[in-house]
């Protein structure tokens, strides 16, 4: 029996791996479909990609790596999303899914990747190759009794891609500039989406002010999946808002999923609706390569530093998990990275969940420094370097 792990190596070896994924979750409805277009619709579609066990020549298991940049504050870094990951019933408790697991590990590690997130209700299987949950919020909100009416100087439209695509690429780009989590996109991932990830043209929705559009809106099964806005356009989606919950009312909902940036909780709470906070621990994260991620988000790090009021100091700063560790190294306001250091001012050991929640800002220095024992007296450091923040990732993004 020949066990080979690797990529496909043309496009029928890559047909028989979605058709394995297909086979493990099961054919039903339109999941042939769906799985087709979110392998060969990607915007950043690769061959190596996709890794597989192919046993005698047959796939007997998969794993799908969705390569997308990804935003850390204004920085840019290499996620491998990782999805579509079956194994049919006939092949499974053979090790075969582990080992594909473990190979697309390898393969990140080789092919540059920074980070990689995923989805999953199994996360003992990830957490054997070094993901970690990591907890995401969303909201759940109980629609206003009274609603507003919309501003005379605004109308809002149906989307459409021929009309409206250009304004919302902008607005998307702006609204989410220094958003954490957010997947820069290129004009293929716009062009592709809308096979890609079919939408109910009926619930997307544009505002337009004096005949520009302003903001945007987009729904699914009643949840809200994304939107922006311009900067001086929060009345606009306020608007929009307002229409959706009209609409939502009309067809006796009276609660919607409102998966939105912590900040917008305050635009719900001000249109009079309940918000409760929801925990969501369905993501997991692992760092791949921590050398090549603080390399990319260094110029983030000296920014924060150069407009905090430690600019002078000097020192290194040892951050240490469980896989790795790097020291930064701060001298006349610039950071240089080295793999270790004999004597550092901070010594920082942490897990890897401290360490991403501290890079992402969900978690502040005191925490990390309380949770962990650590006599660390340059707090102040810390949470200049790691201000508070989040992770978010927009629905339509999901992996």
């Amino acid at each position: 029996m020949n066990i080979e792990y690797r990529a496909p190596r043309n496009e029928t070896e890559l047909d028989d791996t979605i058709d394995c994924s297909v086979r493990a979750f099961g054919d039903l409805g339109d999941r042939r479909y769906r799985f087709t277009n979110f392998v060969k619709q990607d915007p950043w579609l690769d061959l190596n990609n996709t890794r597989a066990c192919f046993v005698d020549g047959k796939v007997v298991s998969v794993v799908q790596v969705f390569d997308r940049p990804m935003r850390i504050g204004n920085c840019v870094v290499r996620l491998g999303g990782v999805g579509s990951v079956g194994t049919p019933l006939e092949y499974r408790r053979a090790g075969y899914s582990s080992r594909v697991v473990r190979d697309t590990v390898r393969y990140m590690q080789a092919a540059g990747y920074d980070l990689s997130l995923l989805s999953t209700g199994i996360q003992s299987h990830y957490a054997k190759a070094g993901w970690v949950i990591y907890p995401t919020h969303g909201m759940e909100l109980t629609l206003p009794a009274t609603l507003g009416e919309i501003p005379t100087d605004m109308t809002i439209e149906q989307y459409e891609s021929n009309r409206h695509l250009p304004a919302l690429q902008g607005i998307f780009d702006q609204f989410n500039a220094n958003r954490t989590g957010t997947f820069i996109r290129n004009d293929s991932y716009w062009i592709n989406r809308p096979t890609w990830r079919p939408y109910d043209p009926t619930l997307y929705w544009v505002a337009k002010r004096d005949g520009r559009t302003v903001a945007y809106l987009q729904v699914e099964r009643w949840r809200i999946a994304e939107f922006g806005y311009l900067a001086d356009a929060e009345k606009a989606m306020i608007a929009l808002f307002c229409h959706l919950f009209r609409c939502a009312k009309a067809e006796g909902v009276q609660e919607i999923d409102g998966l939105a940036p912590s900040e917008s909780r305050k635009i719900f709470e001000t249109m009079g609706c309940s918000v409760r906070r929801r925990e969501r621990s369905n993501i997991m994260a692992k760092i791949v390569n921590f050398e090549s991620l603080l390399t990319k988000i260094k110029p983030l790090l000296e920014a924060r530093l150069r407009e905090s009021g430690f600019s002078a100091w000097t020192g290194a700063i040892r951050i240490c998990y469980e896989a790795d560790e790097r020291t930064l190294i701060i001298r006349d306001g610039e950071i240089s990275i080295a793999p270790n250091s004999p004597s550092p001012e901070i010594d920082l050991l942490v897990n890897q969940t401290q360490l991403l929640k501290l890079l992402f800002g969900n978690m502040n220095a005191e925490q990390v420094v309380f949770s962990n024992g650590l006599q660390i007296r340059e707090i102040g450091l810390l949470n200049a370097l790691f201000p508070a923040g989040e992770l978010f990732i927009w629905w339509l993004d999901r992996i």
